[in-house]
């Protein structure tokens, strides 16, 4: 036989919340031959969940570590529907607070949430929910090979220090997006004002993606529009601004009554970027002959007419 001992701060939620945890994974889990109970009772200020396991057959090299996988596996899920969430909102209440952001946490919550649960930062998988909860699980197993009974308290504060640190990225990273975000919707704002007052200079501007660059502008003529500055930085190898940036700056310059943007199923975030500054100005095509042909490349010194 097997046991394993498992304390818990006797805080109701928490218990509740571990007991609901193993009593649903002892439904779903298939652990024949092995058998796993659990009883509990109050020490010390703490409720112990005491684990006990057999074998109906003899132990062999699986079998002998499953309870040690089921209690490790109950303790991953319940750090991470417990313990996550409220650290991570210590978290991000120390950071918000640094910065004087308290009042804006329901509108960053949704950010931080999404980065906990699906991001990859800098390519590393560790950060994902799921692998998180692994990584736990490994910790937790690898405890319990010498250790029968584990202190969950101290095991999260001691020993799960590098979770904690990547949960802060998270955390960062989360905030780092929504001020991005916030920012941006500020400057969209600033250039929708501008251009509402701005007075028109071409009566319609086509967008033409290229090969040879991000894009080509035209007039109604379908003559090409020169920019020397925009033309000088699409040309810089080394730019790393996105295309759209500068397409923007652009268009804010030319000032059109009406954009055109060609090929526009090829580019879906370009023409939500126009629309959300430029709105009704924004006409998508793509049905005229060099949408329909799919050419990318016009000569520059005699283009097509369009």
């Amino acid at each position: 036989m097997q046991t394993f001992r498992v304390l818990l701060e006797n805080v109701p939620e928490h218990c509740d919340t571990y007991r609901a945890i193993v009593n649903e994974m002892t439904e779903r889990v298939n652990t024949a031959p092995v058998r796993i109970t659990y009883r509990e009772q109050e020490e010390n200020g703490y409720l112990l969940f005491y684990f006990q396991s057999w074998c109906e057959t003899e132990y062999d090299a699986q079998t002998i570590e499953w309870a040690r996988a089921f209690v490790a596996l109950t303790l991953a899920e319940w750090v991470i529907q417990v313990k996550e969430p409220k650290i991570m909102e210590e978290m991000a209440a120390d950071l918000l607070a640094a910065e004087q952001m308290e009042t804006e946490w329901a509108e960053i919550f949704p950010y931080i949430q999404r980065m906990c649960q699906e991001v990859e930062l800098d390519g590393r998988e560790l950060l994902t929910a799921t692998t998180r909860k692994a990584n736990v699980y490994r910790k937790v197993f690898t405890y319990l090979e010498w250790e029968r009974t584990i202190n969950v308290l101290g095991f999260v504060r001691f020993r799960l220090q590098e979770h904690w640190n990547e949960l802060f990225e998270l955390v960062e990273t989360g905030i780092d997006e929504y001020l991005e975000d916030k920012q941006y919707q500020e400057f969209v704002e600033l250039l929708r004002y501008f251009i509402a007052v701005q007075e028109t200079k071409q009566e319609v501007v086509h967008v033409v993606p290229s090969v040879d660059k991000p894009f080509h502008l035209y007039d109604k003529k379908g003559d090409r529009l020169w920019l020397e500055q925009l033309d000088t930085v699409l040309n810089m190898d080394e730019q790393k601004c996105r295309d759209e940036d500068y397409l923007v700056s652009a268009l804010v310059t030319l000032a059109p009554e009406s954009i055109v943007l060609h090929m526009a199923s090829e580019k879906p975030g370009l023409a939500q970027t126009i629309r959300s500054i430029f709105d009704s100005r924004l006409v998508t095509c793509h049905s005229c002959s060099l949408c329909l042909s799919e050419r990318r490349v016009l000569d520059g010194n005699n283009p097509s007419k369009l």
